[in-house]
């Protein structure tokens, strides 16, 4: 099996974000071009929370998020 990316820019964050809430990881690319790995705890209006993998909390505005992504595994 491979895994696929599933890419969601700034624009559809809020339209998708269950999805993104749900994701076990996810990665936030920052439009400064950092790029942050780990949980999406809460995403409103307002900006995200993201718990990384040594479980330190990272809040952000919406507007500096460039997109974010995850995998999903393919079924070939």
């Amino acid at each position: 099996m491979g895994k696929r990316q599933i890419r969601i820019f700034r624009n559809n964050l809020l339209n998708r974000r269950f999805e993104l809430l749900q994701t076990p990881s996810v990665q936030v690319v920052l439009r400064d071009k950092v790029v942050l790995t780990g949980k999406l705890k809460e995403l409103n209006e307002k900006g995200a929370e993201l718990q990384d993998q040594r479980f330190n909390h990272h809040t952000f505005p919406l507007e500096q998020v460039e997109e974010m992504i995850y995998d999903v595994e393919a079924p070939y």
